[in-house]
C-alpha cells in the first residue's frame, strides 16, 4: 500500500482537525511547533510502513521481547460501563498454557496513527464530500485542543478524536502460537458469552465516518398518486436505512425474489398456451403432443414443490417482465455507474460485465447473471468455493459499488407493480 510522505502526513491531521484554518496565520514550521509530539509521530510513521498488516484491520509488530497482534474491536456499550458493571478485568485474560495474553483497552499508539494512514488513504482531502465526511473527527479534535492548558500533544489530539480501543494479543518470540486464530478465537468466546459483537469490518466501524450521500436529493415533487405493495416498501425501507452493503443487497434482492413464483408460473402457462394455440399445432400429431410433454417435463426438472421455477430462470423472468425499457432504465443511472457495470466485473463474485450496446435481451441476461453471481456468493459459503466468497474485510466495499444497479431495479418493479390512486 502507497503512503504519503510524512510531512504529507502531519499536514493532513492538521488539516482534518481544522487546524490549519483557525491558525491560517502561523507558518508551517510555527503550525507543527504549537502541537508537541510531532516528531514523533513522524517517527511512528515511518515505523508502521514496516508493519505486516491485514485487511482485517490487524498489524504485527514486535514490543520489548514480545510478538503482539492489535486489532480494532467494537462494542454497542462503552467498554469502561461494562468493566465497572462485572467489576473484573474480564477482558483481560492469560493462557498460562500457551503463554499468550489478551488485552482490550486504548489503541497503542502505532495503531493510532496506522489508522490515520488508512483513513486518508481512503478519504483524499481535496473532495469537499470527503471533508463533510471526517467532520465529527475534526470536531471531537477541535474540542479537545480548546479543552486543554497549554501545549497540546499531536498523538493525543489523534487518539481523542478517533476514540476506539482494540485487542492485544501477546506471545514469547520464539513462539509458534497463531496470532490470528488467537484473535479469532478471543472474539467468538466474548460474543457468545456477552452477546456483544465484536469484530470490525471497515474504517467506517472504527472511526466516526459520517456516510455522505454523493446522490443528488429530488426535492421536487408532488403528492403520492399511486398505491405500492407494503411488503416491498418494507423490504426497501430496511435496504435503504442499512450501513451494511449486505443487509441492503439482499433486502432490495427480497424484491426481486418477491415475485419468483408468480413470475415463473405465468411463463409456463403461457408457454404452454402459446404451443396449443399455434396455428399449425394440431392435438391429433402424436409428435406435437409428446414435445409439448418433454418441454413441461424438462422445466419441471427444475421446479419445486410449491411451483417456482430455478433462481437464475426466475431471475430472469422477473426482469424480463419489469425491465421492459431499458433505455429507460439506464436514465437512473449517472454515467460513472454505467461505466463501471460495462468495464468491471464483481470481484468477488465473479458477476458479469453489461454491455449497454448490446440488444436488451442480452443486457437483461448479462445484468441477471450478475445480479445472481453475486447474491449467491453473499448467502453461499462453501470450503470448496472460496475464491467467489463474500468476505466482509475483503468486499465490502465492491459490494457496495453494486447498490445502485440493483436498488434501480428494485424501484422498477415497485412502481411497476403499483396501482393508480382511484
Amino acid at each position: 500500500m502507497q503512503y504519503s510522505s510524512e510531512d504529507n502526513f502531519i499536514n493532513n491531521i492538521l488539516e482534518v482537525f481544522g487546524i490549519k484554518n483557525r491558525f491560517e496565520f502561523l507558518s508551517a514550521e510555527e503550525l507543527t511547533s504549537k502541537f508537541s509530539g510531532s516528531e514523533k509521530v513522524k517517527q511512528i510513521f515511518n515505523e508502521i510502513s514496516m508493519f505486516d498488516d491485514n485487511d482485517d484491520f490487524s498489524i504485527f509488530y514486535k514490543l520489548e521481547d514480545k510478538q503482539n497482534v492489535e486489532v480494532a474491536v467494537s462494542f454497542t456499550w462503552p467498554i469502561d460501563r461494562i468493566k465497572a458493571e462485572t467489576e473484573t478485568q474480564i477482558f483481560d485474560l492469560l493462557d498460562t498454557e500457551h503463554n499468550v495474553k489478551y488485552e482490550v483497552g486504548d489503541a497503542s499508539d502505532h495503531y493510532i496513527v496506522w489508522v490515520f494512514k488508512k483513513l486518508f488513504d481512503k478519504y483524499k482531502l481535496d473532495s469537499v464530500e470527503n471533508r463533510r465526511s471526517l467532520s465529527i473527527i475534526r470536531r471531537r479534535a477541535r474540542s479537545f485542543i480548546i479543552e486543554s492548558d497549554g501545549d497540546v500533544e499531536l498523538i493525543q489530539v489523534m487518539r481523542k478524536a478517533a476514540a476506539f480501543v482494540t485487542l492485544k494479543v501477546k506471545k514469547p518470540l520464539n513462539s509458534t502460537f497463531d496470532l490470528l486464530s488467537a484473535v479469532d478465537s478471543y472474539s467468538y468466546t466474548i460474543m457468545c458469552n456477552l452477546h456483544e459483537p465484536l469484530r470490525v469490518y471497515s474504517l467506517e466501524d472504527i472511526l466516526p465516518i459520517l456516510k455522505v450521500n454523493t446522490k443528488e436529493r429530488n426535492y421536487e415533487f408532488d403528492v403520492p398518486k399511486r398505491i405500492y405493495n407494503n411488503n416491498l416498501i418494507d423490504y426497501y425501507n430496511l435496504a435503504i436505512s442499512s450501513n451494511d452493503p449486505f443487509v441492503s443487497y439482499i433486502s432490495y434482492y427480497h424484491i426481486i425474489e418477491y415475485f419468483y413464483d408468480e413470475v415463473f408460473r405465468d411463463q409456463q402457462i403461457n408457454n404452454l398456451r402459446r404451443s396449443i394455440t399455434a396455428p399449425r399445432f394440431s392435438y391429433k400429431d402424436d409428435n406435437q403432443l409428446f414435445s409439448i410433454i418433454e418441454k413441461i417435463v424438462k422445466d419441471n426438472k427444475t421446479v419445486r414443490e410449491n411451483g417456482s421455477g430455478n433462481e437464475f430462470q426466475s431471475l430472469n423472468y422477473v426482469l424480463n417482465k419489469y425491465l421492459v425499457e431499458i433505455n429507460h432504465f439506464k436514465e437512473r443511472f449517472d454515467q460513472v455507474d454505467l461505466d463501471f457495470y460495462e468495464n468491471h466485473i464483481v470481484s468477488f463474485s465473479k458477476g458479469n460485465l453489461i454491455n449497454w450496446s448490446s440488444s436488451e435481451k442480452e443486457i437483461i441476461k448479462a445484468i441477471s447473471k450478475r445480479l445472481y453471481y453475486t447474491r449467491n456468493s453473499l448467502v453461499h459459503s462453501k470450503s470448496t468455493k472460496k475464491d467467489t466468497t463474500y468476505h466482509p474485510y475483503l468486499h465490502r466495499d465492491d459490494l457496495n459499488k453494486e447498490i445502485s444497479l440493483i436498488k434501480n431495479i428494485a424501484e422498477m418493479i415497485i412502481e411497476k407493480d403499483s396501482k393508480f390512486i382511484e
